[in-house]
């Protein structure tokens, strides 16, 4: 009997001993939670963090919350005025963009003391990246009767903008509080009837190669315009506002080298884009008259038609060679590197060049150029408040590759609180949220598609 007791003593005492054990377990040795999962959302929230998410590879993407959102049509069946062709790849809104192919339209965001970051994706089967490029016998306007034997600016860029309400903006549709950007509109144009509204229009040809996104605002009294300082993009015609003017400048041949505002230095394709600084020479005036050097182009004797093909597309009667109709000839050669190369011995065609009159070079020259295309807007580095969104994105700006392409993939960065009367603040955001709109335009600028009304919320700390 002593030792059974005993034995239930042991007993009680080993279960006393095992049951405080676990109990400091559970209390000082708890599990760690697992990594985070991203979880889908109704609203873009933004979470604080304490390191700016700057970097596409940025862990904090790879595992933040998302909001996919469902996009329809916003504006369809707008063209341009006659001398802009092939400007309307988003005409028909949604039947149009990737053929009528979801582009999974994808948001994420983030924010700390002093700034807002809004990820976004989305899939665009082609990448566009000229703007009313100048070109000689451009292509034909399937949507438009319209001449191209002329000048022309042909081709648009693929574009995405963010709208916020700025000053209780509304039109007929009613206020974006309730119905979101649709108050950015009224009778037809990108005004309201009242009040104003912040946009952030990102430009894979212009805004993207300089980091940025044109940071606008359109009101009742002026409609869409540019937030005070310098403008980033301005017409690169010898008339400007002609979109059948010849080019006012050319590339020189100076690498265009340009530090975005995020510190990283990007080199930009001279086949798409003009960078224009005070502190550079990479742009120099487009000289020659194209009656002229057409002429010279298709002379019997020593024309260029023989073996570049009638109309530059690289197939002539004496052979192959390189086809001067290819969008983005020009990054390949400046004039005076055209120049050199063609009376080189590495020219196959340099007995052909030889008899051109050194008099009609420049003629010449301007229509070769014409007829690969050469950008129709030129880059500058933006200031005061036009400059208060910067972007970052998966866009090889020192080689276009325009296909294959399915995903663009876009980080705009700014200010939670600018100080500018022309941007909508997010001031002490810690809890609130704000109405927005978002847009998608592939090869456009008229139409768009994307969503009319979202919620951006800042979570709690």
């Amino acid at each position: 009997m002593k030792i059974i007791l005993r034995h239930k003593a042991l007993f009680v005492i080993v279960s006393i001993t095992l049951s405080l054990i676990v109990a400091c377990e559970k209390k000082y040795f708890v599990k760690p939670p697992g990594p985070k999962v991203a979880v889908q959302t109704t609203a873009l929230e933004a979470t604080y963090v304490s390191t700016a998410p700057l970097t596409l590879s940025d862990s904090y993407w790879k595992n933040a919350d998302y909001l996919k959102v469902s996009v329809g049509n916003l504006n369809k069946n707008a063209l341009y005025s006659n001398g802009y062709l092939n400007m309307t790849g988003t005409y028909g809104g949604t039947s149009s963009f990737n053929a009528g192919g979801d582009p999974k339209l994808t948001m994420k965001a983030a924010y700390d003391d002093s700034k807002l970051y809004i990820y976004v994706e989305w899939v665009d089967n082609n990448l566009d990246a000229t703007n009313a490029l100048a070109t000689l016998l451009g292509a034909s306007d399937p949507l438009k009767s319209d001449t191209t034997g002329q000048w022309t600016s042909q081709g648009n860029s693929d574009k995405m903008a963010i709208a916020f309400d700025l000053n209780n903006s509304s039109s007929s549709e009613g206020t974006f509080v309730d119905k979101g950007c649709a108050a950015s509109c009224h009778q037809g144009k990108m005004q309201p009837a009242a009040g104003s509204v912040d946009i952030w229009s990102w430009d894979v040809a212009t805004t993207d190669a300089l980091g940025y996104a044109a940071d606008m605002v359109t009101d009742a009294n002026k409609g869409l315009v540019k937030d005070t300082g310098n403008a980033m993009v301005t017409s690169n015609k010898k008339v400007p506002g002609n979109p059948r003017s010849q080019p006012a400048y050319e590339w020189s041949g100076v690498d265009q080298s340009f530090t975005r505002p995020d510190g990283k230095t990007t080199l930009l394709d001279a086949g798409y884009y003009l960078l224009n600084t005070t502190a550079t020479t990479n742009i120099t005036p487009f000289i020659g008259d194209y009656h002229k050097g057409d002429l010279v182009y298709h002379n019997s004797v020593y024309g260029c038609g023989h073996c570049h093909g009638d109309e530059g597309g690289g197939d002539g009667p004496s052979g192959s060679a390189t086809p001067f109709a290819a969008v983005g000839f020009a990054k390949k050669y400046s004039r005076a590197s055209l120049i050199s190369f063609a009376s080189s011995g590495n020219h196959e065609g340099n007995t052909y060049w030889s008899q051109v009159p050194a008099a009609s070079v420049n003629d010449l020259i301007a229509y070769i150029k014409g007829l690969g295309g050469v950008p129709g807007v030129l880059l500058s580095p933006p200031s005061g408040s036009h400059a208060d969104v910067w972007s970052v994105s998966n866009v090889t700006r020192s080689r276009i590759n325009v296909t294959p392409h399915t995903l663009y993939q876009v980080i705009l960065v700014r200010k939670l609180n600018t100080g500018n009367a022309d941007d909508v603040q997010f001031t002490t955001p810690e809890g609130k949220s704000y109405p927005f709109g978002i847009a998608l335009m592939n090869a456009d600028g008229k139409n768009h598609i994307g969503s009319l009304k979202q919620m951006l919320t800042f979570k709690l700390k």
